[in-house]
């Protein structure tokens, strides 16, 4: 399934996160692909910037979010999660109750909210009323939320404050020393009941690894399209049939 916008063709690809030993698949990041005029792939972020006014972005984000979830839907047959990145700039442009409006869209597809885990940027971990009020918000809609950090530190500064079940934190960042495995132990410690997940991982880890860890990167599985299990428009008239 694609979405249209003003002549882009939006699409998505999943990257799975892992649990580490097992291999068990906790859920997918969806990430945006979208096709251009005259066949030109465009990066998300040229797209989202060509539309500065927050209207269009609040419908842009929505309809990236709702094909998503289509995608998504129509393709998993297991309870996995799905996690959606929120735009930054959409965080402070919606005054309201953040997470209302895709909350019905995820009711009529008949997805549970809790499979969904929407996803802030790292620059709102930087704001932490903002990003307490927003999380608070999804969580109050039914939804799992994840935040970004940029270290151990920041996360412990966060903990009491914002109301995260996951916490992402990129590779890079982790692996700064050689101490990155007593840092990651570290922010498993602090993690006020949220998962960890250590993201972009061009390898695998190797040895044991704290409890409530989840891995995601190439090593563990490239971003690509999933076969539908069954045909999104047949699922879509199920759903809306009376």
């Amino acid at each position: 399934m694609v979405g249209d916008w003003f002549g882009c063709e939006l699409s998505s690809v999943f990257q799975p996160i892992v649990i580490p030993g097992t291999g068990a698949i906790t859920g997918y990041e969806a990430y945006l692909r979208i096709l251009g005029s005259g066949e030109r792939s465009l990066s998300p972020w040229t797209l989202f910037s060509a539309n500065a006014d927050d209207d269009r972005l609040i419908a842009l984000d929505r309809l990236a979010r709702t094909a998503h979830a289509l995608n998504f839907v129509t393709s998993v047959d297991r309870d996995s999660l799905l996690f959606l990145n929120v735009h930054g700039r959409l965080l402070a442009a919606v005054s309201g109750d953040h997470g209302a409006a895709f909350r019905k869209v995820v009711d009529a597809l008949g997805l549970a909210p809790e499979r969904i885990v929407i996803e802030t940027p790292l620059a709102a971990s930087s704001q932490p009323e903002l990003l307490a009020f927003v999380l608070r918000n999804y969580r109050n809609n039914g939804f799992q939320v994840a935040i970004n950090v940029d270290s151990p530190m920041q996360w412990q500064a966060l903990s009491s404050l914002v109301p995260a079940q996951f916490v992402k934190i990129d590779s890079a960042r982790l692996f700064i020393a050689d101490d990155w495995r007593a840092r990651l132990e570290w922010l498993a410690t602090l993690r006020e009941r949220a998962d960890i997940v250590v993201t972009r991982l061009e390898r695998k880890l190797d040895g044991a690894l704290p409890e409530g860890v989840h891995l995601q990167g190439h090593a563990y599985g490239l971003p690509a399209q999933r076969a539908a299990i069954m045909r999104a428009e047949r699922h879509v008239l199920d759903r809306f049939a009376f």
